[in-house]
């Protein structure tokens, strides 16, 4: 089963592309935009072949470790996805 997440990224002034782009090049990021409002950026990651062993721990390495290492980000949410809807599209 595939796990999804969203992470919220704050940065700090004048950073949001350089971060924007470092983030879009690490493993399981999908989609990376800016954003305005109470964040700068939103990143997408998914995990499509999990093995059975993967946990929240695993995301939360990923997250603290790969996203808010980036030089220029000063804070994160990350955001579970429960029910994945189809896109119109």
């Amino acid at each position: 089963m595939a796990v999804a997440a969203y992470v919220l990224i704050r940065c700090r002034g004048g950073k949001e592309e350089k971060v924007a782009r470092e983030i879009q090049r690490k493993p399981h990021v999908k989609r990376v935009d800016t954003v305005f409002g109470d964040y700068d950026i939103i990143a997408y990651l998914e995990f499509e072949e999990l093995p059975s062993s993967f946990s929240v721990a695993e995301l939360n390495h990923i997250v603290t470790e790969e996203i808010r290492k980036v030089e220029g980000v000063s804070s994160t949410s990350t955001h579970i996805v429960t029910t994945k809807f189809k896109d119109e599209a």
